[in-house]
């Protein structure tokens, strides 16, 4: 049985147009939001938790859902209302809305392949929120202990319905803290601005220095690579996507979305190409190939590293002077990762690193 919080219910309500008119002794009383065109004397009596026991409490809150699910036009189902209701908890929901999933069934590739690709959307929407970055946003300590706090829910009858309870409030790590409130809303933002920018302008928006600058809170390489994806690896042409939590209902509607794929890889295309030029680009990788006949005697040495973004693997090819390619030598050699920093630019197979600002062995 679901164990209620008074607070998580209090502010539910709150922020769907409900106002506490007063209290008693025993319960709080709620008038409701002229908008949501109920009778004007109708009012909703939540009880005192201090005033009941947890088993009384649970029991009136249960019926009080089933209520809630015929006449306030915002609540999904009884399930949703237990979760939200109980803890700090938001719950994220894509619905593919295709013909062939009228039925509520989709293929069992498709699926497996949503699921990993929203699951990386997720982790990625912890990397931006925790760095910042437009491009290379990296921080697989909080997107781990992020997805360690998700659960897939069961799901629901109509099209086919992934459901995902997803952390809402703070989580730690032994450096760092995650505003998950934040990452989740991050998330929508993002698919917001997708839909608005890139889905539905009849021509594609020219990707320029100043229109990263104006849409910087919402550019993110890898994780609008990975919205992409969602559609071109599965095929799905229509998503509804929701998000439900004791402050705020958000839902996108996404249609017709493969006519749009060619535009959207022409987007991310000169989006990775003006972000590699013109932001410093800071990576963690591995050596893997030394490429210099005199590093004592050149400042002209190639080495390619190895690293993983999100999940991705990419090699970057860099040129060294001699001191620092010596070092090079010593990571390849113990396997130590290195982190450099500088200009880059997209190249056929790899991206090449100038302008080296800082290049420095760990672990050493």
């Amino acid at each position: 049985m679901s164990t209620f919080k008074e607070r998580y219910i209090i502010d539910f309500l709150l922020s769907r147009g409900w106002h506490i008119e007063r209290q008693g002794n025993l319960f709080i009383y709620f008038k409701p939001d002229d908008n949501l065109n109920l009778p004007s004397d109708f009012r909703l009596e939540i009880p005192k938790f201090d005033q009941t026991t947890q088993k009384s409490y649970d029991n009136y809150i249960s019926r009080l859902i089933e209520d809630l699910l015929i006449f306030l036009p915002f609540s999904k189902n009884d399930d949703d209302l237990r979760i939200i209701f109980s803890e700090n908890k938001s719950i994220i929901k894509y619905r593919v809305f295709d013909n062939n999933n009228a039925d509520g069934s989709i293929s069992f590739v498709n699926y497996i392949d949503s699921l990993d690709i929203f699951k990386k959307m997720l982790s990625q929407s912890v990397s931006f929120v925790s760095t910042n970055k437009p491009i290379f946003a990296d921080s697989k300590l909080e997107s781990d202990l992020y997805l360690q706090n998700c659960r897939t829910l069961q799901t629901e009858k109509g099209s086919f319905i992934t459901k995902i309870e997803v952390p809402n409030g703070e989580l730690y790590t032994s450096i760092s803290e995650i505003n998950s409130f934040n990452v989740n809303n991050k998330l929508f933002d993002v698919i917001d601005f997708v839909q608005n920018q890139i889905l539905n302008p009849y021509e594609i928006n020219h990707v320029t220095e100043n229109f990263i600058s104006d849409y910087k809170d919402f550019i993110n390489f890898e994780l609008l690579n990975s919205i992409k994806d969602l559609y071109a690896k599965t095929n799905i042409n229509n998503i509804e996507f929701e998000l439900t939590n004791t402050k705020l209902d958000r839902t996108i509607h996404t249609e017709k979305v493969q006519g749009r794929i060619i535009y959207f890889n022409k987007f991310l295309r000169n989006l990775k190409n003006i972000l590699l030029e013109t932001q410093s680009i800071e990576v963690v990788g591995y050596v893997k190939k030394l490429m210099s006949n005199s590093p004592k005697n050149s400042n002209a040495n190639e080495v390619v590293l190895e690293t993983t973004i999100s999940n991705s693997k990419e090699k970057i090819k860099v040129i060294l002077k001699s001191d620092e390619y010596i070092e090079a030598i010593e990571a390849h050699k113990n396997e130590f990762p290195v982190l450099i920093k500088g200009k880059a630019k997209q190249g056929k197979t790899m991206i090449y690193l100038k302008d080296i600002e800082n290049f420095k062995v760990l672990n050493h």
